[in-house]
């Protein structure tokens, strides 16, 4: 039996043009994880958020239309000390009462490498909105068990807590904040 050409030209075509889709990802909060270090005197003090989504749009083929969105309790910060958390949600640092959610929103990827972006965005936090450039690292995709697609992020970054107006601490608390995401983000 003869196949016609044209139909093997479409099929081939039709692949090209599947896998130049966006492929939207949601992180799986049980696989996935935001921390961050800040200076207390000479040694940095860990915490982490247990609150978060995430949503990355991927474009493989085009990565430069790629898009990402987070979002973040803060009164969900956890530094494995009730009191500082306390403090931490208080008006002193991230006004949990007037400002509950931060929230990320990409405006432009940047490909630095293999699966290695730039991501610049607008991060809100204590309501300043600022932007800031995150190193995001594509760890993979396969399908799980199911055959649902599931990829793996790193994303990394560093901001001076003072460009969103959270100065409290001058001298015994420092300004630079590193933060680390890792998300496990299967196919919406």
């Amino acid at each position: 039996m003869r196949i016609p050409l044209l139909f093997i030209a479409a099929s081939v075509l039709g692949a090209g043009a599947l896998s130049a889709e966006t492929q939207e990802f949601k992180a799986d909060k049980a696989h996935s994880s935001v921390t961050f270090k800040i200076r207390h005197f000479f040694t940095k003090v860990p915490g982490s958020f247990a609150e978060m989504d995430a949503t990355i749009k991927y474009n493989e083929a085009d990565p430069s239309k790629s898009s990402a969105t987070a979002q973040i309790d803060v009164a969900s910060v956890d530094t494995n000390n009730s009191d500082r958390d306390e403090h931490l949600a208080s008006d002193d640092f991230f006004s949990a009462s007037s400002h509950p959610t931060m929230t990320f929103e990409s405006t432009e990827w940047k490909v630095d490498g293999d699966n290695q972006f730039s991501v610049t965005g607008n991060l809100s936090m204590n309501g300043e909105t600022k932007p800031v450039t995150l190193d995001v690292t594509l760890l993979g995709m396969q399908p799980n068990r199911d055959g649902a697609m599931v990829s793996g992020w790193e994303i990394s970054g560093k901001l001076d807590r003072r460009d969103w107006g959270i100065t409290y601490g001058q001298g015994i608390v420092g300004n630079e904040v590193e933060f680390e995401a890792l998300l496990q983000a299967p196919q919406a």
